[in-house]
């Protein structure tokens, strides 16, 4: 009887180990390579116009209150610390943008003025001027605070924030009376109060 050769067999397992691992490398590696890459969230451009005009006298704020105007308006005034006006002409847009923008317009003493459509956070912006001025046909718009999802709820609570911009009117000069008149406006529908209202209580100072 004849016994199988040791060294043959150990060779045979070895190289049918080194083919299974290569089977299993050549199935792996199209697994690999087919695996989505991960996604990278590349935020969209601001929605706003920000620039000076053409003499050079005034900024020009167009589009929605968004994301970057506090960095951008600061960046701006600092390339033109000549310039006291902003011509305001905006929807609305983050009530936080808005703040930063008032802090600086407070800051350089800069007016604003509006030619056009003014409401929601623009509006808060407008307040922020030194001097603040409308065109006759100008339209400033006005309205209450609201959760726009209910998931929000408990994070953010709308009379707080309300509040830290009826101290900025407040602080801005503007009558007591319509101060207490915006706190209780709801959210919609805007409201447009007359030229007249506003001068007569100090949201608009010059004519």
């Amino acid at each position: 009887m004849r016994y199988p050769n040791i060294d043959v067999i150990a060779f045979q397992l070895l190289l049918g180990l080194a083919l299974a691992g290569l089977v299993l490398v050549g199935v792996a590696m199209p697994r690999v390579e087919t695996r989505p890459a991960p996604e990278i969230y590349i935020p969209p451009p601001p929605r706003f116009d920000l620039r000076v005009n053409s003499e050079a006298n005034a900024f020009e704020f167009r589009g929605l209150v968004d994301f970057g105007l506090t960095a951008a308006l600061r960046d701006l005034v600092a390339a033109y610390p000549d310039v006291r006006r902003i011509v305001l002409d905006s929807d609305g847009g983050y009530i936080a943008e808005a703040r930063g923008a008032v802090a600086i317009l407070q800051a350089g003493g800069i007016a604003t003025h509006v030619a056009g459509h003014c409401a929601s956070a623009c509006a808060l912006i407008f307040a922020g001027g030194a001097q603040r001025s409308l065109a006759p046909s100008a339209r400033l718009g006005l309205h209450g605070y609201a959760l726009a999802s209910q998931q929000m709820r408990g994070m953010i609570d709308p009379r707080a924030e309300m509040e830290r911009d009826l101290a900025i009117y407040r602080a801005q000069g503007l009558e007591e009376s319509f101060v207490a008149k915006l706190a209780d406006l709801p959210q919609t529908p805007m409201w447009y109060p007359s030229h007249a209202h506003l001068r007569a209580a100090g949201f608009v100072t010059r004519p």
